[in-house]
């Protein structure tokens, strides 16, 4: 190997440290029908109070499912309400493109809003062709975007920044003022209110609106919920990317038959905080593509289901969402790989855990910004994890036998579990109901060229034999990116969670040696697991809390990747937490009754992991930060989660 591929595997090679443990272990069904009809769960607000905002999903009036300042990586958004019979906001609807165009040069997302239960669907798509609109338009059918920023007049804006922080409200500019009332010269606020979203000490300012009073919208028992209006764009851009044909769900929710005859369990389910698949509470920190509804949005599928999911009049209809493709979410990969053979899976018998050889053709080395998976049969496919090897040591493994792939022990002989192997390393992993896993702008995970990709797929098998043939698809920058992403993982295989204990606790913690980025991170537990907590304590003593599950569920497991990455000086420490519950109150519980359960790589067994994505201050320092993780796996010990 040349002395500059050496060192360039030595500086930016893993996407994650697979050290003590490789499983991830997750999901099953997509949407969880179990329990009692319950209420909003979610948490209180952070510290300071976020719009909630950035990242919710709304269908715009062409269909396109739009994740608020969260289209093209976590960002700042503007919204502008408006309506097309008050004279003051035509006015600005003139301009609203000129506005959008600015927006976008600065990194802004920008949305123009119609909210009034005066209006429908076909009203929003008229107003955007009359005055050929090229933002995105959002119909409001339910008030739930009124209810979140609380519009007095049309038309009034509202600047959001990437941190979920309202730092603008009010009138767009003094056009429509009296001139008696203006301080000096016309301001023009919408603009100035821009250049505010990305400082994170700015304060919200706030302008009296100026335009027509905005229609009120009451509360949801006033009137009829209907699919066409209200549910239908809801499921459209929170639920059917996975509820569709094709997709991960066990059954659609694509057509007013498919919804109304789950209209029950609709409501238990979004009620109780399941669905959307989201894990980790707002108060404890923000991630890109993050999925949860609003209070609004939840109490509609309460009234819908009391009202019979009424489905409403034709002319109210959402248009029919623009999904993406259920198979390869980020479109056609550049590079799409599927496993040589075929590999039979029993009907029973323990699980079982593969690794598949796939030599990638890469002729020159490259630089990844996107990894997606698609599993042969979501039946059987626990999970998926990947490496890079350029040893042969996996082929080598692979020509033991006849049969397709290989099992070992872990990662047996062709992968070292610390990862300083320059030769073959982790690069990524899978779980049913995941979004594909995406790096941030400017960050990218290399790949160099020629080697073998390799799948571990974990089969927990499902009573009927089958066939599973998997494949991967990565999506490639079109030249190197300027950081490139390394991997820690801290955790502790010192578990012995008896039966009946309903409050196992394990904690470690690592002191940080030198300074990093961190780009997102990933618990992981099994069935017993109860909650998890990961807080960063920076040297000045302030606490930053990354990520807190209070109600773990095996079955969703996700990727939280930071808005921001957060910056991690030397002489910090991160602290970790697991919770168990091995009592028989513990519906996952994996035995009933409860048994004692340790460490183990069966999923009835227990792991306690976070893989934590990071770009290094300096990478030639990349062994001491290893070296500190090595540590979390023998500081355990049983200090209580904190409370809050």
């Amino acid at each position: 190997m040349s002395e500059s591929r050496s060192a360039g595997w030595r500086e930016c090679a893993s996407r994650l440290m697979l050290w003590g443990a490789v499983a991830v272990v997750s999901v099953g069904a997509c949407i969880e029908l179990a329990g009692p009809p319950g209420v909003d769960v979610r948490p209180e607000p952070l510290q300071w109070e976020a719009a909630e905002i950035i990242g919710a999903r709304f269908l715009d009036v062409d269909g396109n499912i739009r994740a608020l300042g969260d289209e093209n990586g976590a960002g700042p958004a503007a919204l502008v309400f408006v309506d097309g019979e008050c004279p003051a906001s035509a006015d600005y609807l003139a301009e609203m493109n000129d506005f959008a165009a600015e927006a976008e040069a600065r990194g802004i997302d920008f949305y123009v809003v119609v909210s009034s239960p005066d209006r429908t669907w076909s009203d929003a798509r008229a107003l955007r062709d009359e005055y050929g609109l090229r933002a995105p338009v959002l119909f409001d059918p339910s008030g739930d975007l009124a209810a979140r920023l609380g519009p007095v007049r049309v038309a009034e804006a509202f600047v959001v920044s990437d941190a979920d922080r309202l730092v603008y409200r009010g009138r767009i500019d003094d056009r429509h003022v009296e001139v008696d009332q203006l301080p000096s010269a016309r301001n023009h606020h919408l603009r100035e209110a821009f250049s505010t979203v990305h400082d994170p000490r700015a304060e919200l300012r706030e302008t009296a609106a100026v335009g027509c009073g905005v229609v009120p919208w009451g509360s949801a028992g006033e009137r009829t919920v209907t699919y066409a209006r209200d549910i239908a764009p809801v499921l459209a851009a929170n639920c059917v990317e996975c509820h569709q044909a094709g997709g991960i769900a066990p059954f659609a929710l694509s057509t007013h038959e498919q919804a109304s005859t789950r209209a029950r369990r609709l409501e238990r389910a979004t009620a109780a905080g399941r669905m959307p698949p989201w894990r980790s509470e707002l108060r404890y920190g923000r991630f890109r593509g993050e999925r949860y509804l609003s209070h609004t949005q939840i109490e509609l599928f309460r009234e819908w289901a009391a009202n019979d999911a009424a489905e409403g009049l034709p002319g109210h209809h959402a248009p029919e969402p623009r999904l993406p493709d259920p198979g390869w979410r980020h479109g056609e990969p550049d590079l799409m790989l599927s496993m040589v053979e075929p590999f039979e899976v029993p009907a029973e018998g323990d699980d079982i855990y593969r690794y598949f050889v796939i030599p990638s053709g890469l002729q020159r080395d490259r630089t990844v910004t996107a990894i997606d998976f698609q599993a042969g049969d979501h039946t059987v496919v626990h999970h998926a994890n990947f490496f890079a090897d350029y040893s042969g040591r996996a082929r080598r493994e692979d020509a033991k036998d006849d049969e397709p792939g290989f099992s070992v022990f872990g990662t047996g002989s062709f992968m070292s579990y610390d990862n300083t192997d320059e030769l073959s390393y982790g690069i990524g992993g899978w779980a049913p109901g995941a979004d594909p896993y995406t790096l941030p702008e400017g960050v990218g995970l290399w790949l160099p060229g020629g080697g073998d990709i390799v799948i571990e797929v974990h089969y927990k098998l499902s009573g009927r034999a089958t066939i599973d043939r998997s494949r991967i698809g990565f999506y490639f920058a079109d030249r190197p990116t300027p950081e490139y992403i390394d991997g820690l993982l801290i955790g502790t295989q010192d578990l012995d969670i008896r039966a009946g204990d309903s409050a196992y606790v394990r904690h470690v913690h690592m002191d940080v040696p030198v300074g990093f980025r961190l780009v997102d991170a990933m618990p992981h537990m099994h069935y017993a697991g109860s909650k998890a907590r990961m807080v960063v304590t920076f040297p000045d003593g302030r606490e930053h809390p990354v990520f807190g599950i209070e109600d773990w569920r095996l079955r969703w497991q996700n990727i939280y990747s930071l808005r921001t990455p957060l910056h991690i000086p030397a002489g910090s420490r991160i602290d970790a937490w697991w919770v168990w519950d091995n009592s028989d109150r513990n519906v996952d519980n994996p035995f009933d009754p409860p048994r004692d359960i340790a460490w183990g790589w069966q999923s009835e067994d227990e792991m306690a992991e976070v893989w934590l994505g990071v770009v290094l201050d300096d990478p030639s320092r990349r062994m001491d930060l290893i070296e500190a993780s090595y540590e979390t796996w023998y500081n355990a010990d049983s200090r209580p989660l904190p409370d809050g």
